[in-house]
């Protein structure tokens, strides 16, 4: 039949956004900022929502001007923390949506003076190789290729064995690495 069509498998990109949120709440943070990916892109509409879902279920009001576009680059990271630290009440947290936005975080946060985690925390999103090297090490979440890239394969062979019965979308958890970005380690404290 070729009107079938076969399901997508994707990372869970609001639970992780929501996760990221909730981690930096845990560590007792009330000023959570977001430098997000760009507009119309599925993993930013997403980290955002569960951004929102986090602070909403935590009674922490959302504030707009914590919410900052990005493209993914470091570049934006640096920008976006530099407008962030401006604000009247800056953050005392940034969860950037990706790791490579984080590295210009910690740049801005360098240049500024700040201390991380102990003036602002941050989270990253993706668990690029760089994250465990940065100083403090980056605690992030794992986009979670290699497990998406395996129920894909079990999901195409069960299509050719006409065995596909599954949702038109599969979304796979983005688990948590604990490093000291947000709170550091008893051993690094």
């Amino acid at each position: 039949d070729s009107t079938r069509t076969l399901p997508s498998v994707l990372p869970g990109d609001l639970l992780g956004g929501r996760a990221a949120t909730e981690r930096l709440i845990q560590a007792g943070r009330k000023r959570i900022a977001i430098i997000n990916g760009q507009k119309g892109v599925d993993a930013s509409r997403d980290r955002l929502k569960g951004y929102r879902q986090a602070l909403s279920s935590n009674d922490i009001p959302f504030d707009p001007a914590l919410v900052r576009p990005g493209n993914w680059e470091p570049s934006t990271g640096y920008s976006m923390t530099h407008e962030l630290m401006a604000l009247d009440n800056p953050p005392d947290a940034i969860f950037c949506a990706n790791d490579l936005m984080a590295l210009g975080c910690f740049d801005a946060l360098r240049e500024l003076g700040k201390s991380i985690p102990d003036d602002v925390a941050v989270i990253g999103f993706d668990d690029r190789e760089i994250a465990q090297h940065t100083h403090p090490a980056l605690t992030t979440l794992i986009l979670p290729h290699y497990e998406m890239g395996e129920i894909s394969a079990e999901l195409l062979i069960d299509s050719v064995g006409g065995l596909l019965a599954t949702p038109n979308q599969i979304k796979v958890e983005c688990v948590m690495v604990e490093r000291d970005s947000v709170e550091k380690s008893e051993e690094n404290a």
